[in-house]
């Protein structure tokens, strides 16, 4: 039997501030709680006013469930089109149905789990380096720590010496597009057509083009970007075209280095603040050595427990916009092609009858507990599960692993969503913690 969408009104949710929320998490700049009052009161399929358009909100388990898994009833494209409209209509995000498991089944070799633990040691030796210039200064965390983990991925998955000029322009590149990805579209025109942004824009695409010439004439692969391209695969699926290479090469080096740096600042926030734990965890991790890590977590359960923790508590990307490819029925809804749908897929991380007290930083409650794999959505789900996933739980462990082993540390600002700043114009948005750690 069709039903029939509910309407909650827009005026009751409520903006999130620091009074408002008990998480710094937003979710399209509104609370978590007051989305959970929506869900609740009119269900995991409602329409409302969010930042003055109007959506239909999917939310809860069940949404999760089927959302992640029909992703042919989605237009990925239509839902990101800034990611064609900046980067290309050939980035794997704007890709649907097969056109998307052709480019997934050939990035796999550069992002499955033994290919990024092969990596291991090159990624451990930049870590420690880049904790190492950083010792005894005050620095911005998530600005060193992406651009630590841009040096990672050029010594493993994309092997090319870069300066530090060229290392701080990918940063800025990459802070520069995400920042502007989910405002409105006068507001993202403003910031995509800064003078500053697109000079920096086209040095780093030009660059990127040039790896991609290279690697196309090198015959024997020594990193992953050379296993994609050098990959054998059946007559029946194309080989990955130079054009295709170039954000392919992006994914590789620079994508998703900022959500891995948002994540890892505020955790370290969070740890600050709860130092009988980190204590635990620091006794745990002990001298610690990243070869260990190649067996799995199972050495480290409480860092295990802490990482699960950090991805529930603060998802990088809580809200992800979705539009039906075609009519369809969800959950028993009606929804119309081409209808702007928002995906609250981390909502329930904060709802207490999955998780007690769930704005209350306890990674303790991860080792005995499991909890339902729809309630975990900071990667998303099904076939277009972030493709960096395994990445990011290779990467935070190292980090946390070298510094709480070496380290003490004080957070000397703690972590805000600002400006990111080109002077004298229009900024997006960034995450700014003060940190400084020392022996």
């Amino acid at each position: 039997m069709v039903k029939e969408v509910a309407y909650f009104p827009g005026d009751k949710l409520v903006r999130h501030s620091k009074e408002s929320s008990k998480t710094p998490i937003q979710f399209r700049g509104y609370t978590a709680e007051s989305f959970l009052e929506a869900y609740r009161e009119a269900g995991s399929v409602f329409t409302t006013e969010v930042n003055g358009e109007t959506f239909v909100i999917l939310s809860g388990l069940d949404a999760n469930e089927v959302a992640w898994r029909t992703p042919d009833n989605w237009s990925y494209g239509q839902a990101v089109a800034v990611f064609r409209e900046e980067l290309s209509e050939l980035h794997l995000t704007q890709l649907d149905r097969e056109p998307h498991r052709r480019k997934r089944r050939l990035l796999n070799k550069g992002f499955k789990n033994s290919s990024v633990m092969s990596s291991i040691a090159a990624t451990a030796e930049t870590i420690q380096e880049g904790l190492a210039a950083i010792e005894g200064k005050e620095v911005e965390s998530h600005h060193e720590l992406m651009k630590m983990l841009t040096r990672a991925q050029a010594r493993s998955s994309v092997k090319a010496v870069f300066s530090e000029e060229e290392i701080e322009r990918m940063v800025d590149f990459e802070e520069g597009f995400i920042g502007a990805l989910f405002m409105k579209r006068h507001e993202r025109e403003l910031i995509y057509n800064r003078a500053s942004y697109l000079d920096v824009k086209n040095v780093v695409l030009t660059q990127l083009h040039e790896i991609v010439k290279a690697r196309l004439e090198r015959d024997d692969p020594e990193d992953l970007l050379d296993e994609v391209i050098q990959q054998k695969t059946s007559s029946a699926i194309d080989p990955l075209s130079e054009e295709e290479l170039i954000y392919d090469t992006y994914l590789l080096l620079i994508a998703g280095t900022g959500n891995t740096s948002k994540l890892t600042s505020y955790l370290l926030h969070a740890l600050s603040l709860n130092p009988e734990w980190t204590a635990r965890l620091r006794e745990e991790i002990g001298d610690f050595d990243a070869h260990r890590l190649a067996e799995g977590m199972k050495h480290f359960p409480l860092l295990k427990a802490t990482l699960l923790e950090t991805e529930r508590m603060f998802p990088a990307a809580p809200v992800l916009p979705r539009v039906p490819a075609q009519d369809i029925e969800f959950l028993g809804y009606p929804i119309g092609a081409g209808t702007n749908c928002l995906h609250l897929a981390s909502l329930m991380h904060f709802d207490n009858s999955i998780y007690e007290e769930p704005f209350v930083f306890n990674p303790g409650r991860w080792l005995d507990h499991n909890y339902p794999r729809n309630a975990h959505g900071t990667f998303g789900g099904g076939s277009h599960t972030c493709i960096g996933m395994n990445l990011v739980r290779i990467q935070m462990p190292l980090i946390l692993g070298y510094l709480l082993s070496g380290y003490d540390y004080e957070i000397t600002s703690p972590p805000e969503m600002e400006n990111y700043a080109y002077p004298g114009e229009v900024d997006s948005k960034t995450l700014r913690m003060g940190i400084r750690i020392k022996k």
